[in-house]
């Protein structure tokens, strides 16, 4: 519970934060510069500028370049384009039941990712989860924008598998002895220390991005995540064991 307050705290400051109106100034095609605080509009077709009391809007193909502060300007597809590839980095916590003994463990993904259209994207990833043992999730990413601006909600599909980086650190019972007979009084128990196989995963949800220049960016997402990891131990026992998880991750955008 910690861990989800600490995530939503840094959301809730981080996006109003990152939305707010970046000054500097704007060079037009005609020679004219107007400083102030500017933004784009979600589709990124208009230029909105604050300056000394007046606002200003401008067709995006009216400005030549833009400049922040004392940095030298900038050309205006520079900040409308961004670029086919992007690597989005996102850790969150996969919530469980709270009888469980990792009701919520951490998990630590990156994916590097193509937009086929400008809507809709593949790629794959990979990371770090710490579950019961910790494991390596390698992924293939799907991503659906619902709309072609800086600002978008999207959907998102991974599906992969779990790969075991440690034994496993739990004891599992079976009641299971092959010399075991009807007259040895009492049921039959024994413990085996399992070896860890992994097993695979399936993880669609729906998330928000924000852009906040061509090359930077970040996401917050919601998803229900599947995976199977399964177990073996002595004389072909074999144990398979489901984790059902909500996941709530914050995510960083890298063109």
């Amino acid at each position: 519970m910690k861990k989800l307050c600490l995530l939503a705290f840094i959301a809730f400051i981080a996006f109003p934060v990152f939305a707010q109106s970046q000054k500097g100034s704007i060079y037009l095609n005609n020679g004219t510069i107007v400083k102030g605080k500017f933004s784009f509009s979600n589709d990124l077709k208009k230029l909105k500028v604050e300056s000394e009391g007046n606002i200003w809007v401008f067709d995006a193909n009216e400005v030549d370049s833009i400049s922040y502060g004392k940095v030298h300007p900038t050309n205006k597809n520079d900040v409308q384009n961004v670029s086919s590839i992007f690597f989005r980095t996102e850790m969150g916590v996969l919530i469980g039941n709270s009888e469980n003994s990792q009701s919520s463990p951490f998990s630590l993904t990156g994916s590097l990712n193509y937009s086929v259209t400008p809507n809709f994207s593949v790629g794959g990833g990979l990371g770090v989860e710490f579950l019961k043992e910790s494991y390596m999730p390698v992924f293939i990413n799907l991503e659906y924008k619902l709309r072609n601006s800086y600002s978008t909600p999207y959907l998102f599909l991974k599906g992969g598998y779990q790969i075991a980086l440690e034994e496993s650190r739990e004891v599992y019972y079976s009641n299971y002895q092959p010399w075991s007979s009807s007259f040895w009084p009492g049921p039959d128990y024994s413990q085996n220390n399992m070896d860890t196989k992994g097993g695979f995963l399936i993880n669609p949800g729906i998330g928000y991005q924000r852009m906040f220049s061509s090359g930077f960016g970040m996401s917050f997402a919601f998803g229900y995540q599947f995976h199977r990891l399964h177990y073996s131990g002595d004389n072909d026992y074999g144990l398979d064991i489901d984790y059902n998880r909500l996941t709530i991750k914050l995510g960083i955008i890298f063109n």
